[in-house]
């Protein structure tokens, strides 16, 4: 039956051309759509890599404070009195300064790490110092925080991704450490996982540095002041706000929440994502339309052929059989032109998706095209079933 169904195929290649050209189209553009969707769907279901509950982000502006309170000095006297006042609300567990660079802000740090056999990095990086570190909670696969005894040495300390990790390893020595332009940077501890910009990306290079290390950093102040809570720490806004303008009336103040943070940078991410999947099902289904047209059209157009095989003893379900056959044999063959064409995106490294990924775009794909493929030919196949000899003598 094979055999026959490809040489009917054959004699109507020009008009059986267009269904495989749809089918294939339908294959790669489904491919690329659900290979995303899988990435952003990995990136989503792994952890965080900290916790964003019950955290309070109190942003100081100093711009407006008169000149004694912005000095070095007047700055710490000001920080000190700031954490005091916040630590002295029972609701309030544990306080750290980070600069603005930090997770869901949407600001982004880089630094360059050239190494002497000439390979360079471009990390993403973080300054926090140890208290910084020890709020944000870190899953550590290998290591630990740096302390700020740590940032005291010829070295510098720095926590990184796994992620960056295992790029780093075929350069660091037996002690974890490498030389970058002169500098000794020693890997203290391994994260698990830092989603910086949303929880959908992928993980990046990203090196946390200590903030006591360096000169420039060590008497200075990060403007966003983190409040971990045991409870909301919504309840206790107006409370804190109060607080602090009675304790400076100039000190301008912002209030922002981690988990809100995360969930807008999450919709921004959503959103494409929708967008994206809406058109690709649209012109999905449009080629889905097409191709039922053209073989509801094929079938009306072969009557005589069906009548005369019926008179001949074939059955109605040989005749199905016959009929769907042959959009099966479509199908495989549109899938295998898509899939010569959808391969090139990973061979060429178009994406930055793993072959996993890949691979699961592909089975996706390849399902749902199939399932189009099966919803299109099924009722044209069975109407064809419904031919009799007498209706095909009309048709010659």
């Amino acid at each position: 039956m094979i055999k026959h169904s490809l040489q009917i195929l054959w004699t109507r290649k020009k008009k059986n051309a267009l269904m495989v050209v749809e089918i294939a189209f339908s294959f790669i553009i489904l491919f690329l759509l659900f290979s995303l969707l899988y990435n952003k769907f990995q990136n989503y279901a792994h952890p965080v890599g900290f916790k964003t509950e019950n955290v309070m982000i109190v942003k100081l502006d100093l711009s407006q404070l008169p000149e004694e309170n912005t000095s070095k000095e007047g700055q710490h006297a000001l920080y000190d009195a700031v954490k005091q006042v916040i630590a002295q609300n029972t609701e309030v567990k544990e306080i750290a300064e980070m600069d603005y660079a930090h997770p869901y802000s949407g600001s982004t740090n880089s630094t360059r790490w050239k190494l002497d056999d000439g390979v360079t990095f471009w990390p993403i990086e973080q300054n926090l110092r140890p208290s910084a570190v020890k709020f944000m909670d870190f899953n550590y696969i290998k290591g630990g925080p740096f302390t700020f005894e740590d940032a005291q040495h010829d070295y510098e300390p720095v926590i990184v991704t796994n992620y960056f990790y295992e790029k780093l390893k075929p350069y660091l020595n037996e002690e974890d450490m490498l030389i970058s332009e002169e500098v000794k940077i020693k890997i203290f501890g391994v994260i698990d996982y830092y989603n910086r910009s949303s929880d959908f990306e992928d993980q990046e290079d990203l090196a946390i540095r200590c903030f006591d290390h360096y000169d420039w950093f060590k008497d200075g102040h990060q403007s966003n002041i983190f409040v971990k809570t045991k409870n909301d720490p919504r309840k206790i806004e107006a409370s804190i706000v109060n607080s602090l303008e009675r304790l400076n009336p100039d000190l301008k103040i912002g209030i922002d929440y981690f988990e809100d943070l995360q969930a807008e940078k999450n919709q921004w991410e959503i959103l494409p994502l929708f967008l994206i999947s809406f058109v690709a099902f649209f012109l999905v289904i449009n080629i889905a339309l097409g191709l039922y047209g053209v073989l509801w059209y094929n079938i009306t157009k072969r009557k005589s052929e069906i009548g005369i095989r019926r008179a001949m003893g074939a059955s109605k379900q040989d005749i199905f059989l016959q009929m769907f056959s042959e959009v099966i044999l479509l199908f495989i063959i549109g899938v295998i032109l898509g899939g010569v064409f959808a391969i090139q995106f990973p061979i060429l490294g178009a994406f930055n998706y793993s072959n996993t990924e890949y691979f699961m775009g592909a089975l996706l794909s390849l399902g749902f095209v199939l399932l189009i493929t099966v919803a299109c030919g099924y009722y044209p196949s069975k109407l064809a079933t419904k031919v009799t000899p007498n209706e095909a003598l009309h048709e010659l």
